[in-house]
C-alpha cells in the first residue's frame, strides 16, 4: 500500500504567549522591596528631624556630663611651668654653644688639637666615586715607629685598581738623593688588607693588598688595614679591572682615624 503524502501548509496560527513574556514578576517585586526600604527610610528620618526640632539640636548627647576635675590640678600646672622653665634654659644653652669644629675648613683641617698621642699611630683613607658620592672609609692602624706625618699622601684620584689583586695610590716624588736600599726591601708573603709603601722610577706609592701576595720588590710595610674594614676592600675591588683601570673615577683623602 503506498504512502499517503499530506500536502505542503503553511502555519500561520499566533505563537503561545507566556506570562513571563508579558509580566515581569520578579522586577516588580525588586521594585516593590525598594519602595518599601525608602518609605521606611523616610519615616526614620522624619523621626529625627522631628526630635532635633523639639530638643537641643543634638542627638545621643547627654547634657549633664561635667569633666572630672582632680584636686590636684593646682599642683600639676606649678609642675608643668617648673619642667617649661627647664627646657628653656636647656634650650638657651644649647643656642649659646659654639662649635669647636669649623665645617667650612677641609676634612683634613678639622681634627681638633687634643688628639691623643695613640691615635698618631692610625690614620683612615676616605674613597669617594666622582668627589659627590662617599663610598667608604678604610681604617689602617700604623707599624710601630709610623707615625702620621710620614705618610706623604694627601688628596687626589686613584690610580690603579688590580682586580683581586692590589690598590695603587700614587703619592709624591722621592726628592732625596740618599740610598733608599736600606729602608726598602723585598716584602714576602703579605697577607690581605697589607698597607705597603713603595719607590719606583724615583716615585712614591702605597698599595693596599688584596689578597695574600708571595713577593713585592723595593717595599716597606708601614701599616694594616683594620679588621673592621677588612669587608670594604671588596666594594673598592669591585671598580677594578684586569689592567688596573678603574671603572669610575675613584678618589681619595686621608684623615685622621
Amino acid at each position: 500500500m503506498a504512502p499517503i503524502v499530506g500536502t505542503p501548509r503553511i502555519d500561520n496560527r499566533p505563537p503561545l504567549m507566556f506570562v513571563e513574556n508579558v509580566l515581569k514578576t520578579a522586577k516588580m517585586v525588586r521594585d516593590v522591596e525598594r519602595q518599601w526600604t525608602i518609605v521606611r527610610e523616610n519615616k526614620e528620618l522624619m523621626k529625627r528631624i522631628n526630635q532635633i526640632y523639639r530638643t537641643k539640636g543634638l542627638l545621643n548627647v547627654n547634657y549633664n556630663y561635667r569633666v572630672h576635675q582632680s584636686l590636684h590640678s593646682t599642683a600639676r600646672g606649678r609642675k608643668a611651668r617648673a619642667i617649661e622653665r627647664q627646657n628653656q634654659a636647656l634650650l638657651n644653652r644649647l643656642l649659646r654653644r659654639k662649635a669647636t669644629v669649623d665645617s667650612n675648613l677641609p676634612r683634613r683641617k678639622r681634627t681638633p688639637n687634643w688628639v691623643q698621642v695613640d691615635q698618631l699611630h692610625r690614620m683612615a683613607i676616605e674613597f669617594w666615586e666622582r668627589t659627590d658620592r662617599r663610598l667608604c672609609q678604610l681604617s689602617i692602624e700604623l707599624c710601630p715607629g709610623v707615625s702620621f706625618d710620614e705618610i706623604n699622601l694627601g688628596s687626589g684620584k686613584l690610580f690603579r685598581i688590580y682586580d683581586g689583586t692590589l690598590v695603587v695610590i700614587r703619592a709624591g716624588s722621592v726628592h732625596s738623593e740618599e740610598d733608599l736600599r736600606a729602608a726598602y726591601g723585598t716584602l714576602r708573603h703579605l697577607e690581605r688588607g697589607s698597607f705597603v709603601k713603595q719607590v719606583v722610577d724615583g716615585r712614591e706609592y702605597y698599595l693596599i693588598t688584596l689578597r695574600t701576595i708571595g713577593r713585592i720588590a723595593d717595599g716597606k710595610l708601614v701599616g694594616r688595614v683594620k679588621p673592621s674594614s677588612m669587608e670594604k676592600l671588596d666594594l673598592i675591588n669591585s671598580y677594578g679591572s684586569k689592567f688596573g683601570r678603574c671603572k669610575e673615577p675613584i678618589y681619595f683623602d686621608r684623615v685622621r682615624s
